[in-house]
């Protein structure tokens, strides 16, 4: 009985607070004015009242180094990305090279053959990686 007039007692002042939320807001006046919308500028006009500046920055590509591969590396390399991208990588061995350009062919689609990327990963090694690492000897058994 007990747990029957506590809901009854929280239902009462859950409709209270419904009615009082819904009569509340619909016969209240409006508090805060609405804004007024700003009148429109023609784009014209506004050129005119404050003309447009400029600025141009210089920007340089980083210049490749000669060598054996740099006609293949400029020509499908660049195609995607900037040579600053490949500068800004690690110093990679011949293998991640390898790995790197076969990526580009496999997962992305660069229209390189074989034979260009053999002569890309040559001169990326030659300009930006190191011949594999030797592999470290075994110790001699005792």
């Amino acid at each position: 009985m007990q747990t029957l007039r506590v809901l009854a007692v929280v239902g009462l002042f859950g409709v209270a607070i419904l009615v009082y939320a819904l009569w509340g807001h619909a016969g209240r006046p409006e508090l805060v004015p609405a804004a007024k919308p700003e009148p429109a500028i023609n784009v014209d006009q506004l050129t005119a009242e404050r003309p447009v500046q400029q600025i141009e920055l210089e920007y340089h590509e980083p210049d490749l180094p000669p060598g054996p591969g740099h006609d293949e590396f400029a020509a499908q390399c660049v195609i995607c990305h900037s040579t600053r991208y490949v500068l800004n990588q690690p110093v990679f061995p011949r293998k991640t090279w390898t790995a790197e350009v076969q990526k580009m062919v496999k997962a992305y689609g660069a229209p390189i053959d074989p034979a260009q990327q053999e002569a890309i990963v040559n001169y990326l090694v030659a300009w930006h990686g190191k011949e594999n690492p030797a592999i470290p000897a075994k110790p001699a058994a005792k």
